[in-house]
């Protein structure tokens, strides 16, 4: 009896979130209401407030079955974008994306998509951040802001670029699209752990040291010439001063 109920519950889930989607790409999300919903699902208001307390509510249930499919069909989501080695890893992000574009008109599509926008975004900088983390423990990587700054950082970047891409018509392809996000990015990201501005710290340290090493040896080879040619004075001093000294007992 309770395997039937939750297959039923379910199944009214699913209704309720079909008939959101397949409304907000006919009207916007701000255009529609619960009565709409629940009229194209064929359910009663009742029913729809057994499930959900509103439409934002409904709304963030049909985000959370996206981006779980999301994440699903992108197991490397957090490694490919955080640690930027594998362009193919990259390129199944945009690859995603265009072949999702629903849910990109539904993330654009009046306030709601404010709300969508947001929580995917979050989840997004939540595998980031664990991903990061991970880095911080294996490589005692000192970044220069926290983790959690530069996973937002991060995520809002990757949404940001898929964004644009779609609104204009995919005007690079996605191996493009990739190589670009994955220079761009690796710099940030170099920078931000510490990588990047550490190295090239050390190697202005290092010229640095080279020319501190360097007038020492000519404030040393000047000293050594200087004593060298004092030397030489004294020793050409000491013959006449005993000369003197002779003509002087002669005396």
């Amino acid at each position: 009896m309770a395997r039937r109920l939750d297959r039923r519950v379910q199944r009214t889930r699913k209704l309720l979130r079909e008939s959101m989607m397949a409304l907000i790409l006919e009207e916007g999300y701000d255009a529609i209401s619960i009565q709409d919903i629940t009229d194209k699902a064929n359910l009663g208001r009742a029913t729809f407030y057994l499930h959900f307390k509103d439409k934002d509510d409904l709304l963030l249930d049909v985000m959370d079955e996206l981006i779980g499919d999301f994440m699903d069909q992108v197991p490397v989501l957090s490694e490919a974008q955080w640690e930027l080695e594998d362009s193919k890893a990259i390129q199944k992000l945009f690859d995603f994306a265009a072949d999702h574009y629903d849910l990109y008109r539904i993330l654009i599509i009046g306030s709601g998509g404010i709300t969508a926008s947001r929580q995917l975004q979050r989840r997004i900088a939540e595998n980031i951040e664990r991903a990061i983390q991970r880095e911080i423990d294996e490589n005692n990587s000192q970044p220069l802001v926290p983790p959690k700054f530069i996973a937002n950082h991060f995520a809002g970047s990757l949404l940001a670029t898929i964004y644009w891409w779609l609104d204009n018509d995919l005007p690079y392809d996605v191996e493009q699209m990739a190589s670009m996000f994955q220079k761009v990015s690796l710099m940030d990201r170099n920078t931000l752990m510490g990588t990047g501005i550490h190295a090239a710290e050390t190697s202005e340290e290092e010229k640095n040291k080279k020319k501190r090493r360097e007038k020492t040896k000519q404030k040393r080879g000047k000293e050594q010439e200087i004593e060298a040619a004092e030397i030489a004075v004294e020793q050409d001093e000491q013959p006449a001063a005993e000369d003197l000294a002779e003509d002087k007992e002669q005396l």
